[in-house]
Order: structure tokens, then C-alpha cells, then sequence
């Protein structure tokens, strides 16, 4: 009989927990399968909660403008290997369309775009938790986080907030929320000229009631985290909201999570780096690497200006490789890295699928992660940062990158450098510690970044 309750109590305290997602790119990229769903079927395993996947995806997203066809049956068959998988592994995956928004760089919801889209997902995600009997949310990214706020303040059904970024200062970023500038240049002591819109302080308001509502805040890195705990202080029971009011949390915890890197998939390999080296012609180089997207349009530039005092520096055996995953930006990609004056000959301009990103990282000898000061810099945690460690290369971040300069100081894994600064001491500093560099590189991802750290982490909220 003793066994008999202990087994029912067990099976109450089963949860069926729902994935969600909303306006991201779940089969366009890599992001959400390599940093959300491979850390999920890894917790699965040890859990024995029910988990499902779903992803709300604008028809538009489905396909790109340039190759319509093409684009769509290359996603379609991304959406049936991801869908395999996760069945497999017994978690049930739904990627829905929905109407709105239409252009891709609605995913920063201006305020009639956000009326329509709430009339569009928030009857489907009700819909959706009472087929699936959901009893627990795990949200990423504050689109879809407003549809669980609100489905909160109606049933009380608890959510764990995935926040991702700051969104409403990279709407600002992004030009949607209004327009910024640093009146004295990319420097921190200048001062933010920013002309905010309504939407921006809207998404403000919603952000302060998405925190205090959710059951836990998931951030990736420590200054995110700070920047959660000083809301807390100066917001400590939020303003009331005509459906919540009563339901801010007081025992919120903030959970860092950093993105992480499966060290099975990226990894240093001497004899690929030497064949593909070879390959590209790039054997006798000092490679520069820079992977995935630029933070704003600003960094493109940045980029190209650092790489010529790396030229100066080592003129013969510099040279420059960008990998950039969306074919459509590489035209202003290169017409801004020559424009800032690196010759055609001293950069590679590549645009691989993002199956082939860890072979090509091979190419490189440092990473590359610079951004100029933005809104949202400080907090950033780059996925390309535990990439580029995880093979081996040590990387060069520029100082306003506060989220990953400390690892990088503490465990001297590359270099911090300040754009504006004309001496080579840094850049000394790295040729002179190379080895040392590289070795300690594999150490921080093995410590603080791996895939396994991220899966001890999420054990935390679901075992």
C-alpha cells in the first residue's frame, strides 16, 4: 500500500510542460534546436515530465522573398528532421502559422502590430494548453511571453520566463521603437540621445509585468542578471494591472544560463583545420574569424577598421574571414568591409548552412566579437562566444561586452580590446599567449559554457 501511494504521489507531481516559442525562426536557423530543444530532450531523459514543443511561426517565415520555392522545401525538410527528433526523443513538436506579423522585422511588435497579433495567437496558444492539459510554460522571448502573461492572469497557469535579450532596447536598436544615437561617439562616456515611441514605453510597462508575474526569470549572463535584481528593488510589487494585480510574484528567481555549446559538435580537429586551411588557400594566414550576425550596423564597419590594425600589424599574413548565414545581407556586408579599405584579396566572405559552421571555424585563429556601445551590449552573451572557445580559438571582444568580458579576463581566453585604442599592447598580449589562450579557451566552455553546464542548470526548474 506504502508503494501503491508513493506511486500515485509521484505521478501528481509529473508535469506536462510546454515549450514555447513565438516570432523566431525555429526551422531557419539553429538557434532555438542547438540553445532550447537540445537542452530540453537532454532534461527529458532524467525529468519523466511530459514536454512539448510549440513554435507560432508567421507565414511569412516559411520561406524567403528571393527564392520562394527553394527556401520553402529546404525548411520544410529542416521542420520533418526537427520533428523526427523530438519524437524520438517523445516530445510532441507543432510548428503553427500564424497571420501576423508579416515583414521579418515586426518580430519588434509596434503597438497596432501587437493588437493583431494578440487576436491571432492568444485563442491558439488557449487552444493549445487545453489539448495538451498544460500545467507549466516554459516561455522564450517576450512576444510570446505577453500570450502567457495574459493566460496567467486568466487561469493562473504558471510560466518560466526565457527572456533571451532585452527587447525593447533592441527594438530601439532596430529602429522599430524609436531612434538612438551616442552623441559623443561609441564611447561609454558619452551620453544616449534616444527619441522613444509609445510602443517602446508600452513594451516597458509589459516587461515590468512579464518579471513580476513569471514563476522564474531565465537571463544569460551575470550583468542580465543585475539588471533583473535592480528591477526588483525599484519595482518590488510592480503596478497593478487590471488582471494580475493579484498575481505578482514576490518569490521570483532569476536563473543564469548562459547560451551554451554542445563540445561534441564544435571542437578543436588539427587534421580538418589543416585540410580545409588548405582549401581556402589560408595556410600561411593569421586568420581573423567573425561568425553569424552583427549586432547593429555599426559593428559591420567596426570590424573591418580592427582587422586593418591587425593588417599593420602583421601585414603579410592578416586576413579576414566573415561567415554570414543570410545570402540577402552579403552585398552591404561587402560593400562596407571594402569601403572601409580591406582589398578583396585579404578577406573571405563565405555564407554556409549552419551544418557546415563548425568545419569552417577551423579556418580561423582568433574569433571574432565586437559590437560598439548599443543599448543592450552590456548584457550580451553571444552563442558564436562559446563556438569560437569551444574550437579552440581564443576571442577578441571589445570592452562593453560585459557579459562575457569577465570569463574571458578570468580565465585569459583572448583579449578585451577598446576600438579607439591605437597601441598594439592587447594584440601583443594574445600573439605572445597563443597556446596558453587556445588551451585555456576549452577550459571556460568545459566550466562555465557546455551544453552539460546548460542541462544542470534547467534541472534546477524541471527535476
Amino acid at each position: 500500500m506504502k508503494d501503491r501511494r508513493q506511486g500515485t504521489e509521484n505521478r501528481r507531481q509529473k508535469k506536462r510542460v510546454l515549450i514555447f516559442t513565438s516570432i523566431e525562426r525555429a526551422f531557419y536557423s539553429s538557434i532555438i534546436e542547438y540553445q532550447l530543444l537540445e537542452p530540453i530532450v537532454e532534461v527529458s531523459k532524467n525529468s519523466g515530465n511530459k514536454f512539448i514543443y510549440v513554435g507560432f511561426i508567421p507565414i511569412t517565415f516559411w520561406f524567403t522573398r528571393q527564392e520562394v520555392w527553394k527556401s520553402f522545401w529546404a525548411y520544410r525538410k529542416n521542420r520533418h528532421r526537427i520533428k523526427h527528433w523530438l519524437t524520438v526523443q517523445g516530445i510532441q513538436c507543432n510548428f503553427i502559422p500564424i497571420i501576423f506579423p508579416i515583414r521579418h522585422k515586426d518580430f519588434y511588435l509596434r503597438i497596432p502590430w501587437l493588437c493583431l497579433y494578440l487576436l491571432n495567437t492568444l485563442p491558439l496558444l488557449l487552444y493549445i494548453i487545453m489539448r495538451y492539459r498544460v500545467n507549466l510554460i516554459h516561455v522564450r522571448n517576450y512576444p510570446a511571453a505577453i500570450l502567457c502573461f495574459f493566460i496567467r492572469s486568466i487561469f493562473g497557469l504558471p510560466y518560466n520566463f526565457d527572456m533571451r535579450d532585452l527587447y525593447p532596447e533592441k527594438g530601439i536598436e532596430a529602429q522599430m521603437f524609436g531612434k538612438w544615437k551616442m552623441e559623443r561617439g561609441a564611447t561609454s562616456n558619452g551620453k544616449w540621445n534616444i527619441q522613444y515611441t509609445w510602443s517602446y514605453k508600452l513594451w516597458k510597462f509589459i516587461e515590468l509585468k512579464l518579471l513580476h508575474s513569471a514563476s522564474s526569470i531565465i537571463v544569460t549572463s551575470e550583468p542580465f542578471k543585475e539588471y533583473i535584481e535592480t528591477i526588483f528593488l525599484t519595482n518590488p510589487a510592480g503596478a497593478g494591472f487590471l488582471l494580475c494585480s493579484n498575481l505578482m510574484n514576490s518569490t521570483n528567481q532569476t536563473i543564469l544560463i548562459p547560451n551554451s555549446v554542445n563540445i561534441q559538435r564544435f571542437k578543436p580537429n588539427l587534421v580538418k583545420r589543416r585540410e580545409i586551411r588548405v582549401k581556402y588557400g589560408l595556410s600561411d594566414k593569421f586568420v581573423l574569424l567573425h561568425s553569424g550576425a552583427f549586432g547593429t550596423q555599426q559593428d559591420i564597419p567596426l570590424v573591418g577598421q580592427y582587422f586593418l590594425k591587425w593588417k599593420s600589424l602583421k601585414p603579410k599574413d592578416a586576413h579576414l574571414v566573415i561567415l554570414c548565414g543570410t545570402k540577402k545581407y552579403l552585398p552591404n556586408i561587402r560593400r562596407i568591409i571594402e569601403g572601409v579599405g580591406v582589398s578583396k584579396e585579404n578577406y573571405t566572405l563565405l555564407n554556409p548552412i549552419f551544418d557546415e559552421v563548425p568545419q569552417l571555424l577551423l579556418l580561423g585563429d582568433v574569433g571574432l566579437h565586437l559590437e560598439s556601445l548599443a543599448l543592450a551590449t552590456p548584457y550580451c552573451i553571444a552563442v558564436k562566444d562559446g563556438e569560437y572557445l569551444a574550437t579552440g580559438l581564443p576571442i577578441i571582444v571589445t570592452k562593453w561586452l560585459k557579459g562575457i568580458n569577465g570569463m574571458i579576463k578570468k580565465y585569459n581566453a583572448g583579449i578585451v580590446i577598446d576600438p579607439n585604442d591605437k597601441s598594439y599592447i592587447q594584440e601583443n598580449k594574445l600573439l605572445e599567449n597563443y597556446d596558453k589562450m587556445s588551451e585555456n579557451a576549452g577550459r571556460l566552455v568545459k566550466e562555465c559554457l557546455s551544453l552539460e553546464k546548460c542541462v544542470e542548470k534547467f534541472n534546477e526548474l524541471y527535476i
